[in-house]
């Protein structure tokens, strides 16, 4: 008869922005960690909760779940007595995290064909096709919006636009030269470069915009504080052990750091402020 221990309900809302595997390796040091089974739920129809139906939360369907910060914030103005943000997030490398802080960047790329039509800044973009993941992302459309706002322009700029549906199909949009330009979440980039044709080395990185709320990790507040701490332990303990740091950094993850509500107030809080705005409509 196998052992039985304490199961650990987990639902990852971030593939296939993020790689699966990669949710899977976390499980993997939570269970050997905290000394629990973990079950892994696999939603890509949403970046968190789907709307529309019943809260897994206030069900009490779920235990943790990984999902994004624009997700996160929907879920927070909701005030739901069972959502709790665990005080722990991933840090992933990019070159601009030169102090591996938590946060992320929105990465503004292009193909490589598009230099030689004279395009060297965001504002060139001007006319040309967009793809973007969904309009409720903030790396993928809120942060475009607020940095065209910030720089005097409005929806006039944008040319044809392309509702990819995650991160990952606004890359290959992007590659196979279905859109022009596309923001993306940096994290993507960096892991699916690799798996791209030619390594991905015709996608080039025009300007990168940031950095954003870290990535949330959120519990159900009716988890025992025990599982809680020792779920936080782990995560934080990870460049302790040379193996586990070896395993994580193949997705780009530096660390994991602490983090608390007050990362998605202020700028972030403002930029989701704008979260009924469309591409298509003035939005200033």
């Amino acid at each position: 008869m196998s052992e039985e221990k304490f199961e650990l309900r987990v639902v990852n809302y971030m593939s296939p922005t993020h790689p699966v595997e990669l949710y899977e390796l976390i499980l993997e040091l939570l269970e050997d960690a905290v000394d629990c089974h973990a079950v892994l739920q696999y939603e890509s129809r949403s970046p968190g909760p789907i709307p529309g139906r019943a809260d897994p939360f206030s069900n009490n369907k779920i235990d943790l779940a990984f999902m994004t910060a624009a997700a996160y914030m929907k879920l927070r103005e909701k005030k739901n007595e069972f959502v709790e943000l665990l005080p722990v997030t991933p840090v992933f490398a990019h070159q601009m995290n030169v102090e591996n802080k938590p946060g992320y960047f929105s990465d503004i790329i292009i193909h490589c064909d598009k230099k030689a039509h004279n395009v060297n800044t965001l504002l060139d973009l001007r006319g040309c096709t967009f793809a973007y993941s969904n309009e409720e992302s903030l790396s993928g459309s809120k942060i475009v919006l607020k940095t065209l706002k910030g720089k005097g322009e409005n929806a006039s700029f944008f040319g044809s636009l392309l509702k990819s549906g995650s991160h990952l199909a606004s890359a290959q949009m992007v590659l196979s030269k279905q859109a022009e330009w596309a923001a993306v979440d940096s994290t993507t980039l960096l892991y699916s470069k690799k798996f791209m044709q030619d390594g991905g080395k015709e996608i080039i990185t025009l300007e990168t915009l940031g950095r954003l709320p870290p990535y949330p990790i959120v519990v159900n507040s009716r988890l025992p504080d025990s599982i809680k701490n020792a779920i936080s332990k782990a995560l934080l303990s990870l460049p302790q052990s040379i193996e586990w740091k070896r395993q994580f950094a193949k997705f780009g993850i530096i660390k994991f750091d602490n983090n608390s509500d007050g990362a998605y107030d202020g700028p972030p809080a403002q930029m989701w402020s704008i979260q009924n705005e469309k591409f298509n409509v003035r939005y200033y």
